[in-house]
C-alpha cells in the first residue's frame, strides 16, 4: 500500500520498506527517474542508533537540529533490505543506486502512528517529478484522484490540512566519525 502523508516539510508519499510493488508503483506515479532514490523514513533516534553507522555524538547533534533534515549515512540491516527479493520472485528495481541511505526521523503523531505498522518505510514528496511540492489536502487528493479511488493509495492524515510552506529538509552527512557536515542541500 501507498500512503500519502503531512510531514513537517510538505505532503509525503511513503510504502513500507518490504513492499516491492508499492515502491515500484511510486516511481511510476510520480514519473521519477529511476535513479533518484527514495529516502527512509524511521520512527525515532534509537533505531539510527541500532541499524546505522551514525556515532553517538552524531545522534545527539541530529537530536539538537533545529530544521526539517534528512541524513544520509550507511545502514547494514537496510543493505540487507534491498537485496530483498520477495516471494513473488520480485526486487527492487534500482537498487543499484542507494550507495548510502537518505534517513527521516518520524517526528508528528500521524508518521508514528504509521511507522508502528510498517516501519522503517521509503518516502519522497508527494508530487509529480519536477512539479512543485503540495502543502493542502485538497491539492494532493486532486493530484492523486485517480489513485485514492482506485486505492492504489490511501490518504492518513486527512482533513483538510494547509501545511505551511517551510523550507525543504537539508539534506547532509557527517565526514566519519566527525561532527563535521557536508551538505547537499541546506536552506
Amino acid at each position: 500500500m501507498i500512503y500519502l502523508l503531512p510531514t513537517d516539510t510538505c505532503y509525503w508519499m511513503a510504502c513500507p520498506i518490504h513492499d516491492l510493488k508499492s515502491y515500484s508503483w511510486i516511481y511510476k506515479i510520480k514519473k521519477r527517474d529511476l535513479s533518484k532514490p527514495l529516502a527512509i523514513l524511521v520512527p525515532d533516534f534509537e533505531w539510527l542508533e541500532e541499524n546505522t553507522d551514525l556515532t553517538l555524538e552524531q545522534i545527539e547533534f541530529l537530536k539538537k537540529y533545529e530544521k526539517p533534515f534528512t541524513i544520509l549515512t550507511e545502514s547494514s540491516s537496510l543493505r540487507l533490505w534491498i537485496n530483498y527479493i520477495d516471494e513473488d520472485n520480485n526486487e527492487f528495481i534500482n537498487r543499484d543506486i542507494y550507495e548510502v541511505f537518505a534517513f527521516r526521523v518520524a517526528n508528528n503523531d500521524t508518521e508514528k502512528r504509521l511507522l508502528k505498522e510498517n516501519w522503517p518505510m521509503f518516502l519522497t514528496s508527494a508530487n509529480l517529478s519536477n512539479k512543485p511540492e503540495i502543502y493542502s489536502s485538497k491539492e494532493v487528493e486532486e493530484e492523486f484522484s485517480y489513485y485514492l479511488e482506485k486505492d492504489k493509495i490511501k490518504f492518513v492524515g486527512k482533513n483538510t490540512w494547509n501545511l505551511p510552506k517551510n523550507w525543504t529538509s537539508d539534506i547532509f552527512s557527517f565526514k566519519w566519525d566527525s561532527l563535521e557536515t557536508e551538505y547537499l542541500r541546506k536552506n
